[in-house]
């Protein structure tokens, strides 16, 4: 298997279990805001982490701005806010884990070096993970690393979290790093055209058969749907959490396995 080809088996093996003690409450699963963008603006973002009733975890699952280069010395005045309102959540007892998704840049791999940084997030997941809620098992990741056609996507993912890479930016005046990163995201988005706008459904299926072992359940982001996948021999699901960018939506999970969708209206 060539190295920049995710091994979907190797990458459950090396999944941590992150354990939430809480009995009652719900999780709430929020994918790919793309804040910054301007058809997402950060206020109704902001209002709803104020609005999520009984909650005893927030987990990211990624792409939280269209471009975030987590870095502190690269923030500009949304970041900024936008770090201070998870802050603000996370004061209130309500821990915070980060799925790191394509348009995150720099996060650590662990809690304490993102707390060092100034980064309100109890867990830092690279790749995978496994929340234990009770006796209940989810496979969580951000999606990016299910189509394993779209190779140019997944070269360029290695090189930007290589160490060397992130050497290099930090080199570079906030400014001009934000723009290099706009402008990289830019030219990626415009290449492997006809990849990005197949939607890779026998991928998914042939993800969900090799990662649902030992699970309840398995929650992804990425592809902006609101589905739920299903493979043959396995009674838990592999679900697509659909996209705040265009739903401002958020999944909710209850300790019994149950979950639903929450709709929220302007700020």
């Amino acid at each position: 298997m060539a190295s920049w080809r995710p091994d979907w088996q190797r990458l459950m093996a090396q999944a941590p279990e992150l354990r939430l003690e809480a009995d009652d409450g719900f999780v709430y699963l929020l994918a790919d805001s793309h804040l910054g963008d301007e058809r997402a603006p950060p206020e109704g973002f902001l209002a709803m982490l104020e609005r999520l009733p009984q909650a005893r975890l927030l987990v990211l699952m990624g792409d939280l701005c269209k471009v975030w280069l987590a870095l502190p010395k690269f923030w500009d005045r949304q970041a900024a806010a936008l770090m201070a309102g998870l802050h603000a959540l996370r004061a209130r007892g309500v821990p915070i884990w980060f799925v790191v998704g394509n348009r995150e840049f720099f996060l650590p791999r662990d809690a304490c070096a993102a707390q060092r940084m100034g980064l309100p997030f109890d867990a830092i997941v690279p790749d995978a993970a496994v929340l234990r809620w009770g006796e209940r098992r989810y496979g969580l990741t951000h999606g990016d690393l299910v189509n394993r056609g779209d190779a140019q996507y997944l070269k360029w993912r290695r090189l930007a979290r290589s160490r060397a890479f992130e050497a290099v930016f930090r080199t570079i005046p906030g400014p001009l790093a934000r723009r290099i990163a706009r402008g990289l995201e830019q030219t990626l988005a415009g290449t492997n055209r006809e990849i990005k706008i197949r939607y890779p459904a026998d991928e998914l299926q042939a993800f969900a058969a090799a990662v649902l072992d030992g699970l309840d359940g398995f929650y992804i982001g990425h592809f902006h749907r609101d589905e739920t996948i299903r493979a043959p021999g396995h009674a838990a699901a592999l679900r697509i959490v659909p996209d705040w960018f265009s739903r401002k939506q958020v999944l909710r999970l209850a300790r019994d396995g149950s979950s639903e969708l929450l709709h929220f209206e302007g700020p």
